[in-house]
């Protein structure tokens, strides 16, 4: 009789204790109710997720790279009220290997969004200048 491993289904001999494809340590799992015979289509029925009841979840950990609700504000706050500022922060923070990995993106998508309306404002700027200039001799005061 071959053993099947919990965690992979691999099937393996009867002396080994553990899978040879996976690394698990097999457990020999006791069936709950010796009278009653789960196969399926002849198929053997393996649960593979049998956790205990109440099991204990570790809290979430928080990691080094993120960043409090105070380090946020404050990279928001410098880096869209101070112009030029805000602009060569961007690019520090942003190209930065010391920067959490969330600023770090913030700052590139900033930078991005910015060259996206510096290009529109110029584009705005150009089409109202050239406008000016076509409307103007409209009333230059000659009329014939």
């Amino acid at each position: 009789m071959s053993k099947t491993c919990q965690n992979c289904g691999n099937i393996f001999e009867d002396d080994a204790n553990i899978c040879p494809r996976c690394g698990m340590q097999y457990i020999e799992v006791q069936p709950v109710n010796s009278g009653y015979q789960q196969n399926y289509n002849n198929q053997s029925y393996n649960q593979s997720y049998n956790q205990p009841y109440g099991q204990q979840y570790a809290a979430p950990v928080q990691s080094s790279d993120s960043m409090t609700l105070g380090s946020w504000v404050g990279t928001v706050l410098l880096t869209n009220l101070f112009g030029i500022i805000s602009i060569i922060l961007l690019f520090v923070w942003g190209f930065s290997d010391s920067t959490p990995i969330a600023k770090k993106n913030y700052c590139r998508a900033m930078l991005i969004f910015k060259a996206i309306m510096v290009g529109l404002v110029i584009i705005m700027m150009i089409v109202v200048f050239s406008l000016g200039f076509a409307f103007s001799d409209l009333f230059t005061g000659y009329y014939y």
